[in-house]
């Protein structure tokens, strides 16, 4: 919310609990944890927690300064360069998110606010078939990103291994003004890059578990507006009212129940407007990171065939995290394209209230603005962009492998 100062409100354990109850709002609670366990949950205005957020930032940076400049040096050896690489946009990654966590705690603190308060709950939907599927894509939505978190500790494991069984190597290959080979100063650097590699994992799941489910609850509710709408002017609209209202509001009209549902159309589009200020350049560097992972698997793949399993799985990881992202976006768009349909679906031509009708052509127009994510601008969210990452990065893969074979 551009211009106004937002203040940061504690998520007490009110919060917690009332999420807990929620089998949609539930999805949020993993990144809770997770972002708890790196100091950057957004409801602590600390200076200890702040101090400790801002510390991983800059250490993260110095460590990829160094790991940089390694690239740098060896550039001549493709194939060494862009396995090193794939570790830097890695760490690229956790330095952009934990940025934007630590830059945008107040608006994130807001929109959780709002879906703890102002969101309807799932068990409102009518339809019970309609209500399982919704609380399905929400488990469906963790369930992907738990994969890529069980995933990403098994190869943090291996590379933080590999390099100290392996004659005292480096975890991230790194080019430093002193001997790092000297006693104790290779114990050290194994230490902090063994610690940059755990706090930029946790790092890198605990924003994707929180930005997901920020989104797919914005996508569900969405869902349940458009039941709202539809049941507007039915005899099962009394009961949804008082689920969602309480018994003191059972007697609430069809003109007041469609302002309601005007109002929390607005909540929406405020909180899309938000997550869209919030997360859009870190879409853009899920975006890049993405391609280039694609391309750097592709091309060890045909330099170095003693890397197939690493890279495969590599490759394989960087898929899966842009697939989850483009899944929540698609769904975001998906069902908010939806929603004009179920308003004209709910039976005004049996209600002769002019007034009701007007207002009902006015929501139906605003409602046909698709709200979506985009990659600063550039590129939605959606799987419209999977598919187009995923020729891009076989696009540059040809290009790369040409000048590969000119230079050979």
């Amino acid at each position: 919310m551009p211009g106004k100062k937002i203040t940061v409100r504690k998520l007490s354990l009110e919060f917690t609990r009332d999420i807990y109850k929620d089998s949609v709002k539930r999805c949020i609670l993993p990144g809770k944890i997770l972002l708890q366990s790196v100091c950057s949950w957004p409801d602590d205005e600390r200076l200890f927690y702040k101090a400790i957020g801002w510390f991983f930032f800059w250490s993260f940076l110095v460590v990829e300064i160094f790991h940089v400049a390694y690239i740098v040096k060896h550039f001549r050896d493709i194939s060494d360069a862009v396995l090193t690489g794939t570790t830097v946009t890695a760490l690229l990654e956790a330095l952009v998110r934990l940025y934007i966590i630590l830059t945008k705690r107040s608006i994130i603190n807001h929109i959780l606010l709002k879906i703890w308060k102002q969101f309807w709950n799932v068990n409102v939907v009518i339809n019970r078939i309609t209500r399982n599927q919704l609380k399905k894509k929400a488990r469906v939505s963790t369930i992907l990103t738990s994969i890529f978190l069980v995933s990403s500790i098994i190869c943090s494991i291996k590379i933080t291994s590999d390099a100290f069984l392996q004659n005292r190597g480096m975890v991230l290959k790194s080019v430093f003004p002193f001997d790092s080979t000297k006693p104790f100063s290779y114990e050290l650097i194994y230490i902090i890059h063994y610690c940059t590699v755990w706090c930029g994992l946790f790092v890198i799941n605990a924003f994707d578990f929180f930005f997901v489910a920020l989104v797919t609850n914005c996508s569900i509710q969405f869902a349940i507006l458009q039941d709202a709408f539809k049941n507007i002017l039915t005899g099962t609209s009394k009961g949804q009212r008082v689920a969602i209202f309480g018994q003191k509001h059972s007697n609430i009209s069809d003109k007041d129940m469609l302002l309601k549902c005007l109002e929390q159309h607005q909540i929406l589009i405020g909180i899309c407007n938000e997550l869209e200020e919030s997360f859009n350049i870190s879409i853009l560097i899920q975006f890049v990171v993405s391609i280039s992972a694609i391309c750097a698997a592709s091309l060890i793949l045909k330099v170095d065939s003693n890397q197939f399993l690493k890279m495969v799985m590599y490759a394989a990881a960087h898929l899966a995290q842009l697939f989850y992202y483009c899944f929540a976006g698609h769904g975001l768009s998906y069902e908010s394209d939806k929603l004009s349909d179920a308003i004209y679906g709910c039976n005004w031509h049996l209600f002769y209230d002019r007034d009701f009708r007007k207002a009902l052509v006015l929501i139906i127009q605003r409602s046909q603005r698709v709200q979506y994510l985009t990659a600063a601008g550039i590129a939605k969210l959606d799987f419209a962009s999977f598919i187009k990452v995923m020729r891009l990065s076989f696009s540059f893969y040809t290009l790369l492998n040409s000048l590969l074979a000119k230079n050979i």
